[in-house]
């Protein structure tokens, strides 16, 4: 063997060994380091800024795609609310309102409801007419064939006139729905 050997032997026989504490705060470290998530950087603006605009042209396609583009096309249901004559009389109302507010006469929660309509199936443009009869008015909606409508009904009788026009043929679900009721369902057809 050569000197340089010997050195080497000795170094290593000398050397310190490491205290358990220190060889445990080292391994505590080295963990946590280990943990430590990469933070999150904030993008470019030259990325998110065309990304914005590629997400607002992409909503206004699908507001023009769901809204039937410029065709003139509503989502909103038309329906033509109509008393009939002597409403006040079949409520019991007539004489005895003369000298009283409605608000005062009128019961706070409306009973009735709907009758079934006139006709389940009619021609394109022909309008669903159903009747009614509440005892004080009340509000609610009128949804049929993807289009919805609110809906104001007077005390009394009456009818809803719920316009075909611009609708789909098929047949589809009408529901009116007013407060203090279950909601009102119809399967109508409308012819091609």
């Amino acid at each position: 063997m050569n000197e340089q050997d010997d050195i080497g032997r000795e170094m290593r026989e000398t050397r310190a060994e490491p205290t358990p504490e220190f060889a445990r705060a080292l391994d505590e470290r080295a963990a946590e380091w280990l943990r430590e998530r990469p933070r999150r950087r904030l993008t470019s603006p030259r990325i998110w800024i065309p990304a914005a605009a590629v997400a607002s042209a992409a909503a206004v396609v699908i507001a023009l795609a769901v809204s039937g583009g410029d065709d003139g096309d509503t989502s909103e249901l038309e329906v033509a609310v109509i008393s009939d004559q002597g409403a006040l009389d079949s409520v019991g109302g007539g004489a005895e309102l003369e000298g009283k507010r409605e608000s005062e006469a009128a019961p706070e929660v409306a009973e009735g409801g709907f009758a079934s309509p006139k006709a389940t199936r009619v021609a394109e443009g022909e309008p669903v007419v159903v009747r009614f009869f509440f005892t004080a008015s009340t509000d609610g909606t009128v949804e049929f064939a993807g289009r919805e409508t609110e809906l104001h009904a007077p005390a009394g009788a009456g009818r809803l006139e719920i316009s075909t026009e611009g609708l789909p043929p098929g047949t589809h679900q009408l529901v009116i729905s007013v407060r203090s009721m279950p909601p009102y369902r119809q399967r109508i057809e409308i012819g091609g």
